[in-house]
Parts: structure tokens; C-alpha cells; sequence
């Protein structure tokens, strides 16, 4: 368990735990269709942030690394195709953050927010493009916002 989430119950800790992957469902769809590319270099950043060791969410990412795969397949599986229907109910999932992320450490709150926001360009820069890098479509530039999610308090 990440200590930092101690506070929080099961499902708030879940939700928590999902984001990475409910993130790059939203991005990665925001253009009708969900890449291979973007779900891909979604899981090879969850790996990549949890092996930077002395950085205050390195136990979280690498908590997160262990199921990213799992969730994308699951959300990918059981939200809607239609696009439109998904981003909405993805949205819905991610404002639930709004509640939680007080809860926590406000330094901590803040850096995952900010680690969300990076994670989010990452994707939508990772399909497309010269050489499939930094082409963002005017659907996941929007949505790479995260304006669904409040900037934590610090």
C-alpha cells in the first residue's frame, strides 16, 4: 500500500491506483479510435516512472506498473465504444479525484497532479506525427487538460 493513501478507503484507493490507465483511455480514444502506439507507450511510462527511485511518487508508479496492463484491457473491454458515450463516463471517473485528492498530503496531491497532466501529453503526443511523435489532435489536446480534475490545493 502506498502510505500516502492510508486515509482513503478501497475504492478511493482504487480509483486512485486506476487513473494512469482511465487517463490514457481518455486520450488515447479522443480521436474515435484507441491506438495500439498510445496504449503501449501508456504502459512503457507507468514503467519508466516507477523506476525513477528518488522521486516521491516512484512507490506509486511502480504500484500502478504492476496492473496497468490488466486495467487498460478491462477499460478498454467495458466502456463504451462510442466514443463520445466513453470520454463522458471516463470524465465522470476522473472528476471523482476532486474528492480524493484532498484527502492526501497536499505535496503529494500536487505532484500527482502535475505527474497526471505530463502522463496525459505523453500519450497524446505518442501516436501520429513525423515518426509517430508530437502530432496532438485538437480532441486530445483538449482532453489532455484534465479540466475534468482540480489542481490540488498546496
Amino acid at each position: 500500500m502506498i502510505p500516502q493513501f492510508s486515509l482513503l478507503n478501497e475504492e478511493e484507493q482504487t480509483l486512485l491506483m486506476n487513473a494512469p490507465a482511465l487517463i490514457a483511455v481518455l486520450v488515447a480514444g479522443a480521436d474515435k479510435v484507441i491506438d495500439n502506439k498510445e496504449l503501449n507507450w501508456a504502459e512503457k511510462m507507468t514503467h519508466f516512472r516507477a523506476s525513477k527511485e528518488n522521486w516521491i511518487l516512484h512507490d506509486y508508479y511502480y504500484e500502478v506498473s504492476k496492473t496497468i496492463n490488466d486495467s487498460l484491457k478491462d477499460f478498454i473491454e467495458n466502456l463504451p465504444d462510442d466514443a463520445a458515450v466513453r470520454t463522458l463516463e471516463v470524465s465522470n471517473m476522473l472528476r471523482r479525484l476532486n474528492h480524493i485528492l484532498p484527502k492526501i498530503d497536499s505535496e503529494y496531491a500536487l505532484e500527482l497532479y502535475e505527474s497526471y497532466l505530463s502522463y496525459a501529453e505523453a500519450i497524446a503526443k505518442s501516436s501520429g506525427g513525423i515518426l509517430g511523435m508530437s502530432a496532438i489532435s485538437p480532441e486530445e489536446k483538449e482532453l489532455m487538460k484534465l479540466s475534468m480534475i482540480d489542481k490540488p490545493v498546496s
